[in-house]
């Protein structure tokens, strides 16, 4: 008889285990991508303010600064600005460069972008690589930007 009370407790301690396993095996992708979204709401608040200061920077010199710094130096960005949220302090990318338009005229071009493996770093790292993978083969940008340098997309995010 005793056996048989301890073979049934045995059996519920599995139960309950195995019952927590699949509750944490659905809970964390959920987890994930609630996660990802309010990062990704905050990187783009960012990218944003970014935005709006380079179209600042551009209109007083005719052209975009390929340099946060410079953004910060005449006041048109706050210094906490320049650095991916949820990143340990790594900086937007920015670059810029000009392409000949329509009409002939040089167009300035700036791009800014973080990537996924920067502001998701922390989080679970073959999620970060599926969404990586799957922007990749798609031919997409792998994370957050603003702007093109390749063509005129007049500063949009790929995410608007």
């Amino acid at each position: 008889m005793k056996f048989n009370v301890r073979n049934n407790y045995l059996l519920a301690g599995c139960v309950l285990v195995l019952a927590v396993l699949c509750f944490l095996s659905v809970y964390r992708p959920l987890r994930f991508e609630k996660e990802r979204a309010m990062r990704e709401m905050v990187v783009k608040q960012y990218l944003v303010k970014i935005r709006v200061a380079e179209e600042a920077y551009k209109i007083a010199h005719a052209t975009y600064t390929g340099s946060l710094d410079t953004l910060v130096k005449v006041g048109l960005l706050a210094d906490s600005l320049k650095y991916i949220p949820f990143s340990d302090s790594k900086p937007f990318a920015l670059a810029v460069s000009s392409a000949i338009g329509k009409s002939g005229r040089h167009v300035p071009l700036m791009e800014c972008s973080a990537g996924y493996e920067e502001y998701l770093q922390g989080l679970d790292a073959n999620s970060i690589a599926e969404l990586i993978e799957k922007a990749v083969a798609s031919g997409q940008f792998p994370g957050l930007k603003i702007g093109d340098v390749a063509a005129f997309n007049g500063n949009v995010g790929n995410w608007e």
